[in-house]
């Protein structure tokens, strides 16, 4: 398919930061020629479909760096506990989740994704015995995905200092956690069946944390990236805790292991990242590792706030995550990217350097392309490149005035101007309406099962209840010691 949008306002995104005012062409998926408006060149092609673009501004898709699919059925639920609490309760709910709420799920995040201009996301997954119908759910959005299946074999209560009752802790681990020989068979199948799939579906590797993983798993993660090329993606030192647990614990703490374990390269991206030591951050840089920030879910669970004005001046790659439902914001990147922003401001007295609008917005784009390895060919308007393209409407409040549409966007934008989206020069949102599924439908299901849902979450949030106190007291006691430490 050919499309030309005619005489429109091309935020291109490259080194220069340059906005066109010119024309596009698209062909095959790819960008196939850039025609600026002063050039004065004569349209000298056929186009199976012409848009006027005067009054739209249009932008590389953006892609949400990490996020859970299984908690867009979460909405509403526990948010007011830190991470080490908080994390039995997401746990408990999402294992009772089917293969219908999966697919569900899915398709409920990719209408936020969508209709905000996230034209990809890193989906870091829990459930492995439901991944089909998460691969067969984002078959259907037209949307990239890289898909990170979590590796863990380590309890939580293995690595933080928690004393439980030993009834609790039988029950905790009744379902025990798949050992390596199970997930190098599942990664097998799935790299075969899925790696690649019509160009949109990329296969990370998922260790949940390097704290969650034996030794055996990790050196599978290292082995399987090495021998099949992948990418990998990991939560890390999202919390002080574990900062401090990690380096008790470890040689050289919980990046040391990853050192150890030849993990840290430009294949991996590390989300949330909050607690990195000045050393650990330029090892990051040198290993071309990609932090990916989070704050939203960092702020809601207390975890804290990455350091980026030192990333960025560190030379780390930096992308964008709006994280879990159920501890962070709806799936608009914009709403984060305004949140990095300004939560780096406060306290820091040295105004020029601060993060500036264009910083987010590179985290966005550019930062995301990079986590799947892929920079070289989308996150840009440039010829060659993926047409993956954001078209929003001038005539919002937005937008009413034109001063500096970079700012304009990142302080002021909240997805309502986004009228259109494109992913391989393909439509999956045209006039707001999204063209790939029937949105309505999936509301309306989700409506229809969520009290179903609620109710077979319920004997496993018992056994959580059972175990919060025992978990708080650890957070408690971690806490006070490390007040004691700093007066």
């Amino acid at each position: 398919m050919k499309l030309l949008i005619k005489n429109t306002t091309l935020i291109t995104m490259n080194e220069e930061k340059e906005i066109i005012q010119g024309s596009l062409l698209i062909e095959n998926g790819k960008i196939k020629d850039i025609i600026p408006t002063s050039s004065g060149s004569e349209f000298d092609f056929t186009a199976g479909e012409v848009m006027d673009g005067s009054e739209m501004i249009v932008l590389p898709g953006m892609t949400n760096a990490h996020y859970h699919s299984y908690s867009n059925l979460l909405k509403g639920t526990i948010s007011n506990l830190p991470l080490e609490i908080w994390s039995l309760y997401t746990v408990a709910y999402g294992h009772s989740l089917d293969d219908q709420d999966i697919e569900l799920a899915v398709l409920l995040g990719a209408i936020d994704m969508i209709k905000s201009g996230i034209t990809s996301c890193v989906d870091h997954f829990p459930h492995i015995r439901r991944t089909e119908a998460a691969l067969k759910a984002y078959e259907k959005t037209g949307m990239k995905i890289g898909f990170a299946p979590m590796m863990h074999d380590v309890f939580d209560h293995h690595f933080l200092p928690v004393s439980l009752p030993l009834n609790i802790k039988e029950k905790l681990e009744a379902v025990k956690p798949n050992s390596p020989k199970v997930m190098r068979n599942y990664y097998t199948n799935l790299i075969k069946n899925w790696h690649q799939k019509n160009g949109k579906i990329s296969i990370f590797l998922g260790p949940n944390a390097p704290q969650r993983c034996s030794d055996e798993m990790l050196n599978l993660c290292e082995e399987l990236s090495k021998q099949e090329g992948l990418f990998i993606h990991t939560h890390l030192l999202e919390t002080e805790i574990q900062k401090r647990v990690g380096d008790r614990t470890f040689t050289d703490g919980i990046i040391g292991r990853l050192k150890k374990y030849k993990l840290l390269s430009s294949k991996l991206s590390t989300a949330h990242s909050v607690w990195l030591n000045d050393r650990e951050i330029d090892l990051f840089a040198e290993h071309g590792v990609t932090v990916v920030c989070n704050p939203v879910s960092n702020l809601m669970l207390g975890s804290g706030i990455a350091s980026l004005p030192q990333y960025l001046r560190a030379g780390v790659h930096v992308a964008l995550g709006t994280d879990s439902s159920n501890c962070g914001i709806s799936h608009n990147l914009f709403e984060a990217m305004r949140m990095a922003l300004l939560i780096h401001r406060v306290g820091n007295d040295c105004y020029e350097e601060w993060i500036q609008p264009w910083h987010v917005l590179q985290m966005s784009i550019n930062g995301g392309a990079h986590v799947f390895g892929e920079a070289h060919k989308r996150g840009k308007i440039q010829k060659g490149y993926d047409a993956d393209l954001v078209l929003m409407k001038k005539d919002t409040p937005t937008f009413a005035t034109n001063s500096d549409l970079i700012s304009q966007l990142v302080f002021y934008e909240n997805g309502s101007s986004v009228d259109s989206v494109l992913i391989n020069g393909e439509w999956v949102l045209k006039n707001k309406r999204i063209m790939t599924f029937d949105e309505k439908s999936v509301i309306r299901r989700v409506q229809e099962r969520y009290q179903a849902i609620m109710e077979k979450c319920q004997p496993a949030l018992e056994l959580v209840k059972e175990a919060h106190p025992y978990f708080a007291r650890m957070y408690h006691t971690i806490h006070d010691q490390i007040k004691e430490a700093i007066q």
